[in-house]
């Protein structure tokens, strides 16, 4: 076992209500809860450090968001291609751009540059695949139809110069 240090705090009662308050989890005294927390705290920040443990903590992040999103699909029977997509792939890139170094002395930047836009553009390949049925699978209609027509007149405007580098260049 550690070898243990005594710290004395002081504490306004909101927060100290706050940390009585927690879920047990194991730590039923405020002093085993606020250990809890450092080591929460500690893992953190290394996970900060090494992608796949960042990508596990913001899955952690966005799972209470997931639970009731899994809830109320349950309950109305229904289901959103376009939350999915985002749950899928956002903690991924945020992970990327928490625990990626891009001004690493050993040049990674553009490894993590190229991470990042894999990541990207598969939520984005995700979202407009979402889109290819009459009906998409979203909560509310109309969902995609307010945001496709800027992104149909950008993906024309690059086809047409990609198309006029093709045949000139």
């Amino acid at each position: 076992m550690a070898r243990m240090q005594t710290l004395s705090i002081r504490l306004p009662d909101e927060d100290f209500n706050w940390l009585v308050s927690l879920p047990g989890g194991g730590a039923p005294t405020p002093s085993e809860k606020l250990r809890a927390l450092l080591q929460q705290a500690r893992e953190q920040q290394q996970g900060m450090r090494d992608p796949e443990r960042c990508s596990a903590w913001m899955r952690q992040l966005v799972q209470p968001f997931v639970d009731e999103m899994g809830a109320l699909e349950r309950e109305q029977q229904r289901h959103s291609d376009l939350l999915a997509a985002v749950v899928e792939h956002a903690p991924a890139i945020m992970a990327l751009l928490v625990a990626g170094r891009p001004a690493a002395e050993d040049g990674q930047g553009a490894t993590s540059e190229a991470l990042i836009a894999q990541r990207a553009f598969r939520l984005f390949a995700a979202l407009l695949k979402g889109n290819i049925t009459s009906q998409p699978a979203t909560y509310a209609s109309g969902a995609y139809d307010r945001h496709l027509p800027e992104i149909i007149e950008l993906a024309q405007i690059i086809s047409s110069r990609k198309g006029k580098e093709t045949n000139h260049g």
